[in-house]
């Protein structure tokens, strides 16, 4: 095969898996994003991530057997940090920042609780 020919079809490749691993944030599917703040989770990697990895952390403490009197405060604050961070439209800092809160009382959490 000509070598531009493989380099094409390697690229072609490349870019479908990037597109592939985009398509989903942690918490929801990025093609039924509709608010300007999932939009823009699912543009950027960084916030795909804190997503991931503040999903993750609440589905630990949910499922891990925690009394529920700290299920319910974690399911509060999850409320409240989603309205947060939809709140935040596309800023990103804004984002980042919620996302970050978020994250922190979710390890304190954590770690009381011993997970």
């Amino acid at each position: 095969m000509h070598p531009v020919r493989i380099l094409g079809l390697s690229l072609f490749a490349t870019a479908a898996c990037l597109a592939s691993s985009t398509a989903n944030a942690a918490s929801f599917d990025c093609r039924s994003a509709t608010l300007p703040a999932e939009k823009e989770i699912c543009a950027d990697a960084n916030l795909s991530s804190l997503d991931e990895r503040t999903a993750g952390m609440y589905f630990i403490i949910i499922g891990g057997g925690a009394p529920a009197d700290i299920v319910g405060q974690v399911k509060d604050s999850q409320r409240e940090f989603m309205a947060r961070r939809n709140a935040c439209g596309a800023n990103v800092d804004c984002l980042v920042d919620a996302y970050t809160a978020q994250m922190m009382f979710l390890k304190n959490v954590k770690s009381n609780l011993g997970l």
